[in-house]
């Protein structure tokens, strides 16, 4: 962006993908500064986004919806950020119209404590900090003064101390498990149904049919994944790629099966009127009416849906997912792998993405964790989530070589009352002011 400012070109539109990613809420305002005088310059410039402040200071807003997935898709409303405030239909007005308070009461933990001493990596200054076992806390500060560092650089390496860095308090926890932003799988084969084992229950159910015994089957024959049931043109894809040399590869749908995966022996077999094919075209939602009855296919799906994941098909691949839909497919999975353990939960970012009702069904998910017996530390800029955890880790002041230091620690409260803390004061407008 300051690239492009440096230039003189006029009359050019810029379209951005959620340009505040990463900032801390005093370094938005900067971007937004930004992207004010791109405009001045005479360009259009056209953002995707869901921070409240760039929505305040736009000129114009297009929302879309209602929902998500199958459900989204139509324009709700346009026009000023008054529109679409007063528009019925709108969940970003409804949202907006909605008052925001931080919690009063905190978790205590159990009393322990997870500690850093003398962390002096990159940036960071000798720190020593604490965090609270069995709380949800944020790490905040501007951008660049060491949050990451700290977390996945330090407390995630948990006993391999160093002269840089001593952990002490790793052996409370079975496991330290850190939910990057990284891509889950390179595989496209591997889908939501797959990744979180509900497929396996489905194809149980359905090898368990009466029709299916019929023609003997069972099941692994409504697998995609291996051959037997699968249409082998394709291998259960429903696309073939057809590459196009030194263009880009196309898929188009397999003419064998017409897109169906299946042979059609496979599709013959139906569970409540839908085939194997017909499951792996139903979102998240669709399939929990469904599998109403199966208690171990209901509890996978429930735990999605809680997650603000009910939008997702279940025969969606995990290559496309965003990054914070990777994240929390990943602790839906965590939390139903590891009941009864106590883990350690480092998350980067888990709300990158996401609109301020989806932030609210996360952080519901973050208290399944939490109550559970787990501690969960985020790495996070996003208010809605700092409003409500129980600890704040606060770095700063600034960032890089004037970053790295412990400028306040404490409930949100706490940062709210500490004058050194820049977090504390947009958390303090988060709550009592009208942020629109």
């Amino acid at each position: 962006l300051a690239a492009i400012l440096d230039s003189t070109l006029t009359g050019v539109i810029y379209i951005m993908d959620e340009p505040t990613i990463g900032l801390h809420p005093r370094d938005t305002e900067g971007l937004i500064r930004i992207l004010k005088d791109l405009r001045d310059l005479g360009n259009t410039v056209i953002v995707i986004e869901h921070d409240p402040e760039v929505m305040k200071e736009a000129d114009f807003i297009a929302d879309l919806g209602p929902g998500s997935g199958k459900h989204g898709g139509e324009v709700i409303g346009t026009g000023t950020l008054e529109n679409i405030k007063e528009d019925p239909k709108s969940v970003t007005g409804s949202w907006l119209r909605s008052s925001k308070q931080i919690k009063t009461s905190f978790r205590q933990g159990t009393g322990e404590l997870l500690w850093v001493r003398n962390a002096n990596l990159h940036n960071l200054k000798g720190i020593d900090v604490s965090f609270p076992v069995g709380c949800l806390t944020s790490v905040t500060g501007v951008s660049g003064s060491g949050k990451s560092t700290l977390v996945f650089d330090v407390l995630a390496k948990g006993k391999d101390s160093s002269k840089y860095r001593e952990v002490l308090g790793t052996e409370l926890f079975d496991n330290i498990i850190t939910v990057e932003q990284s891509p889950l799988s390179r595989m496209r084969r591997s889908n939501t149904a797959t990744y979180t084992g509900l497929y396996t229950e489905i194809r149980k159910l359905f090898g368990g049919l009466p029709e299916a015994k019929k023609q003997g089957l069972d099941a692994k024959h409504f697998s995609f994944n291996t051959g037997g049931g699968r249409c082998e043109a394709c291998e259960g894809l429903g696309f073939i790629t057809s590459n196009m040399l030194f263009f880009q590869d196309i898929e188009v749908i397999c003419p064998d099966c017409g897109g169906k995966r299946f042979k059609d022996e496979i599709l013959n077999v139906k569970y409540m009127g839908s085939n194997i094919n017909d499951v792996l075209d139903m979102s998240v939602e669709e399939a929990l009416v469904l599998f109403k009855d199966n208690k171990k296919a209901a509890a996978i799906l429930e735990l999605l849906v809680e997650a603000g994941l009910g939008y997702l098909q279940l025969g969606q691949s995990i290559t496309t997912l965003s990054g914070g839909e990777g994240q929390r497919l990943k602790l839906s999975k965590d939390l139903m792998e590891n009941k009864g353990k106590k883990n350690l939960y480092l998350i980067d970012e888990p709300t990158t993405g996401l609109h301020p009702l989806d932030v609210e069904n996360f952080l519901k998910l973050l208290d399944k964790l939490v109550d559970a017996g787990n501690t969960v530390i985020v790495v996070e800029h996003n208010q809605q989530v700092i409003a409500y955890s129980d600890w704040v880790v606060d770095l700063g002041p600034e960032g890089g070589i004037k970053g790295g230091e412990l400028v306040a620690e404490g409930t949100p409260r706490e940062i709210i009352r500490n004058e050194a803390s820049i977090t504390g004061i947009y958390l303090r407008n988060f709550e009592e002011e009208e942020i629109l």
